[in-house]
């Protein structure tokens, strides 16, 4: 990994900009400079990883609140080894928290070698898109409340599961881009807008799995709630 100093803030001031600022502990300093090289590797090549001392940011241009959040949930997993809060801020806010503490101290831009990036994007999915963005690991299985609002038979038939929700935004994992017929018919049977991301083909079979079993579980209390 290398590292170059004096960042701009010229380059992405003019255009739509959400950021996630991450502040550790003093104890988890070292943790969190590793952490930073998994964090390049999961971002967009156009997205920019600062760090200083104990706080790291991530500026996303061009980035609607929706493909923020999702970004948000896999750097989440990826910081599993640190003691640290995190923010998610929007344009004006975004700035001037750039702004200031650039002013305090020069921040150092999280760079890589080319042979290790990988590509993701977090743009919501259009029809004639050919990739979505990735999922690379789940924190925890959804919860009951979350599965109750996609139907398992459509997740099984599809291959597709929910994996998060945040103002009126249905965040599906899926294998391969969703029809945009089906994505319509999704919308209209769970109400809510809805927002691709890809993920591998076990993770799809092991939330499913564990949705199986946390239906039939339901089903088997109910029934001896009844006898």
């Amino acid at each position: 990994m290398e590292r170059a100093s004096g960042y701009s803030l010229e380059i992405v001031e003019n255009s739509q900009l959400a950021l996630l600022y991450i502040q550790a502990s003093q104890q988890s300093c070292l943790a969190l400079q590793r952490a930073t090289r998994r964090i390049r590797r999961n971002v967009r090549r156009s997205d920019v990883v600062l760090l200083r001392g104990t706080n790291c940011i991530i500026l996303l241009p061009a980035t609607i609140p929706e493909g923020a959040q999702v970004v948000a949930r896999r750097v989440y997993a990826l910081l599993a080894d640190v003691e640290f809060e995190m923010q998610l801020m929007y344009d004006s806010a975004a700035f001037a928290l750039v702004q200031r503490l650039q002013n305090e101290h020069p921040l150092t831009i999280v760079e890589e070698c080319e042979t290790s990036w990988k590509p993701v994007s977090v743009t919501p999915y259009i029809s004639d898109q050919s990739s979505l963005p990735y999922l690379a690991f789940l924190a925890s299985y959804p919860p009951p409340r979350l599965l109750h609002l996609f139907p398992y038979e459509l997740a099984h038939r599809h291959r597709c599961v929910p994996v998060g929700t945040e103002r009126g935004v249905l965040t599906l994992a899926t294998c391969k881009p969703l029809e945009q017929d089906l994505i319509s018919h999704l919308h209209d049977i769970t109400q809510h807008n809805i927002f691709q991301v890809r993920c591998e083909v076990e993770m799809i079979e092991d939330v499913l799995k564990y949705w199986r079993s946390t239906v039939f579980w339901q089903k088997e209390k109910s029934n001896s709630q009844h006898v």
